[in-house]
């Protein structure tokens, strides 16, 4: 009896520790503004055992953003240029929208560096995987991360997720 429950309790650990691709978390329309929000849950890349970068997609009618964390306490400068390298090997150059200053570990999970998304930026990341990602900062270096087979489609997943859905032309 013990036996068996040792391998539920391992099998458990095991299932919780692989991540999960994303998932629409939020797809509500606001009460106040009658804006159709959208936005994946947020996906973890890793580099070995470390969590290098998280992102989530986020879609407000019409507009989109690719949101970005950086587990680490660092500072990223409105405009800063995060290029994502795409599978054709074309760099795709994205702005942050916002400042980023974290002043230590307490404070590094609560800030998104949030980047819009314009339509030939949507059009790419829906076309294609995502390869690598280069975030420069300002205090930290560059966090470079060269994405895993199965982390390269995720990108374009959560992008799938939040885009429109195509209606049947009438005839």
């Amino acid at each position: 009896m013990r036996f068996i429950g040792l391998i539920f309790i391992f099998l458990g650990c095991f299932l919780t520790t692989m991540a999960q691709n994303p998932v629409l978390a939020v797809s509500r329309i606001d009460r106040f503004t009658k804006e159709l929000i959208k936005q994946t849950s947020l996906y973890s890349f890793k580099d070995g055992n470390t969590v290098k970068l998280h992102f989530n997609i986020r879609s407000v009618d019409e507009d989109y953003y690719l949101q970005f964390n950086v587990p680490l306490p660092v500072t990223i400068k409105k405009g800063t240029e995060i290029t994502l390298i795409m599978e054709d090997g074309k760099a795709l150059k994205l702005l942050s929208d916002n400042d980023i200053i974290s002043q230590s570990e307490a404070d590094i999970s609560k800030r998104m560096i949030v980047c819009t998304l314009d339509v030939p930026e949507i059009t790419a990341l829906l076309k294609q995987q995502v390869v690598s990602i280069r975030v420069p900062t300002a205090n930290k270096g560059i966090v470079d991360l060269n994405l895993t087979a199965k982390d390269k489609p995720m990108i374009r997943t959560a992008m799938v997720l939040v885009s429109p859905k195509l209606v049947p032309k009438k005839k």
